[in-house]
């Protein structure tokens, strides 16, 4: 590399002294030819004429021609391509010319003019010194030489006394002039080198300055930025927070302040691979920089939790209107690899200075209102509002009583009754979490999920119900009802988090039971979510396990999937069970389910049957098994014994005249009692 730099510095140095021996050239030649006139007028009277004129003709003519090309190759800057050939043109032309006076002052010596040849030596200096340049010396010595030369043994070969003497002056004069030359070359090259030096440096350090200044904004913005998204990342939004909260107290300007969760990641992620994920993210923060303005602060938080602080335009809330844009733009991505992904997103809201008038506080209240979106079902946003605190203190005691729950049998599985659409007898029974609390009393399922889950009770938690079916499975064994099988709801988050396959071996084991005897309700995303969830549940099903798909229609359970999926039912959302009797696109797409399922040769159960038109319009289609309040809400284990057996001697009695009398599952008293 220094190698090459010094070649560098040279090749500038060459075409800098090709250009100004160049640009110099023109006046040097027209010294030349007017010193020339001057000595052939002061000649005139003293030697032939016809040498004069030949003398100067013949050096006006070669100087008028060194004059031509040089000006050419100026005009075409041919120094920059040809430095070298330019100073080799120039000594070369200068010799030429040297000789030319050599051969004059011959002439003038061969006249025996000694004061021709004085006055000749007087000019030839005076054209000498215009010749010299401090760019080159070649110049100036290939034209003073010859002269010289032959001034030296004309000299030498004179008989006068002082022409040795003469001769002598005439080589120190040479030595001088030569010397002089060269130093002026040195020095100029000295010079030009440390110029170019200097001049080079100065650019590596204003480069090494600009490299620096970039690679310092580049640390500022890898430590204030998402790599992945360019938007700001946590620490750089928190003081974009604490500035807008001073900006706020000084000028009493309000903003919102946004949560936004990607509902369905994790299973992108986790079905398509990390890059995939990354591409669902990049666009997703483009998207939300679209939405939300160059006025707002975006930012990715981590994962898939992104933050913003919206201001209030024109002394509006902006925040709910841009919630629900950003719910709908977010729900599905077009990443940048042409994939179309199913993301959709819950947003949570709090308003400065209206909820709060601290960061962490409108942190918390936005992070509650975000719980209370994916609590609704996701894809939707949520307002933080007063009660969400007292819900939150809820969450607490929930997630603290949970694991005492637990130990102390709290927490039971309550069945409610699956029923055959044609024979009426129940098929099945499912286990649903109940818990009822000292203080707080019944708490929801989904709350004591999302309690089991922050506290890293889940499996403890699963295990409990699972325990629970399948002592109801020996009690219904031992009452002659073998072939009411018991299902279990098990959670997406809680595939691979532990081995589901392997802790329903152990306890269908433990009970004695064969493995017909229990299903489990899974949805579709439990088995992409990750690569462990699909080798649970083949094992599962490997085992004789029952593998119901939940939720069918709605959230991740799409046909095309689900051909390659092994399953044993369907079971229809209550979401298509309720506008069934009043909308036609309803009875379509459920007749368009029942189908789908007849090709790949499962069963069916709606789930969320109200009312006796539902019942008997699903019974019309086709529908082999119903679940919902027109039947039996759920119940203890005790009771739920007792309604199947009530329930099993009336079907079969009823079922004995049931064509001729037109009986009906509603007028099952069991059915009445419910």
């Amino acid at each position: 590399m220094i190698a090459n730099q010094k070649n560098s510095v040279e090749t500038i140095i060459e075409r800098d002294r090709a250009r100004a021996v160049l640009r110099g050239m023109p006046a040097t030649l027209i010294a030349n030819v007017l010193v020339s006139v001057s000595l052939g007028g002061m000649m005139w009277d003293l030697v032939p004429r016809g040498l004069i004129l030949a003398f100067v003709g013949l050096n006006g003519l070669l100087n008028l021609a060194r004059a031509l090309i040089a000006a050419r190759w100026l005009k075409r800057d041919h120094a920059t391509r040809h430095p070298g050939r330019i100073l080799a043109f120039a000594w070369i032309g200068a010799l030429f010319s040297g000789l030319c006076w050599a051969v004059a002052l011959i002439g003038l010596a061969w006249n025996g003019q000694t004061q021709s040849v004085a006055i000749a030596l007087a000019f030839w200096s005076l054209n000498v010194g215009v010749i010299q340049s401090k760019v080159s010396r070649a110049p100036a010595i290939a034209f003073m030489l010859p002269s010289l030369t032959i001034l030296t043994v004309l000299f030498l070969v004179e008989d006068a006394p002082s022409s040795p003497f003469i001769a002598a002056n005439l080589i120190v004069l040479a030595v001088l002039m030569i010397r002089n030359a060269t130093d002026q070359e040195m020095h100029y090259l000295r010079s030009s080198r440390l110029k170019l030096e200097a001049t080079e440096l100065a650019a590596s350090l204003k480069a090494a300055n600009i490299a620096a200044e970039q690679a310092l904004r580049r640390v500022e913005y890898a430590a204030t930025h998402d790599h992945l998204t360019g938007l700001l990342n946590r620490a750089a939004y928190q003081t974009a927070f604490e500035a807008w909260l001073r900006d706020g107290a000084a000028h009493g300007k309000g903003f919102s302040v946004l949560l936004i969760d990607l509902d369905r990641f994790k299973v992108i992620n986790d079905t398509f691979g990390h890059a995939v994920g990354d591409e669902v993210l990049a666009e997703a923060g483009a998207r939300l920089r679209r939405i939300l303005g160059e006025d707002a602060v975006v930012a990715r938080l981590g994962g898939d939790e992104f933050a913003a602080l919206i201001p209030n335009r024109s002394g509006k809330e902006d925040g709910p209107r841009l919630a629900g844009e950003i719910v709908a733009q977010l729900a599905v991505l077009v990443t940048g690899s042409g994939r179309t992904m199913q993301a959709g997103a819950s947003v949570g809201i709090a308003r400065y200075p209206g909820d709060a008038h601290t960061l962490t506080d409108l942190q918390c209240q936005a992070d509650l209102a975000l719980y209370a979106a994916k609590t609704a079902g996701r894809g939707t946003w949520r307002p933080f509002h007063a009660s969400m605190g007292a819900q939150l203190k809820a969450r607490h005691v929930i997630e603290r009583d949970l694991p005492e729950a637990l130990e102390s049998g709290a927490v039971q599985a309550w069945f409610q009754p699956q029923l055959d659409c044609e024979t009426g007898l129940v098929m099945g029974v499912e286990a649903l979490l109940r818990w009822k609390h000292p203080a707080l009393g019944w708490i929801s399922p989904p709350d004591a999920i999302a309690a089991a889950a922050a506290t890293r009770r889940s499996q403890a938690l699963t295990r409990t119900i699972l325990r629970q079916a399948c002592r109801m499975a020996q009690v219904l064994d031992e009452n002659g009802h073998e072939s009411v099988v018991v299902s279990v709801n098990v959670s997406p988050n809680e595939f691979g988090a532990y081995p589901i396959a392997d802790m329903v071996a152990a306890e269908l084991s433990g009970h004695g039971l064969s493995a017909a005897r229990i299903a489990l309700e899974i949805t579709e995303e439990a088995v992409y979510s990750n690569e462990r969830g699909g080798k649970d549940v083949d094992a599962l099903i490997d085992m004789g396990v029952g593998i119901i798909v939940d939720d069918f229609g709605v959230a991740y359970s799409s046909v095309g999937s689900l051909r390659d999926l092994r399953f044993d039912g369907l079971k229809v959302d209550r979401s298509f069970i309720q506008g069934i009797v009043d909308s036609p696109r309803d009875r379509v797409l459920l007749e368009a389910i029942l189908a789908f399922a007849r090709t790949l040769g499962v069963t069916v159960l709606a789930e969320g049957v109200e009312t006796n038109a539902q019942f008997q319009l699903l019974r019309q289609l086709g529908c082999p098994a119903v679940q919902g309040y027109h039947f039996a809400r759920a119940m203890p284990s005790t009771q739920t014994l007792a309604w199947i057996t009530e329930n099993d001697l009336t079907a079969r009695i009823a079922r004995q005249g049931w064509a001729a009398s037109g009986w009906t599952i509603a007028a099952h008293p069991a059915v009445a009692q419910a």
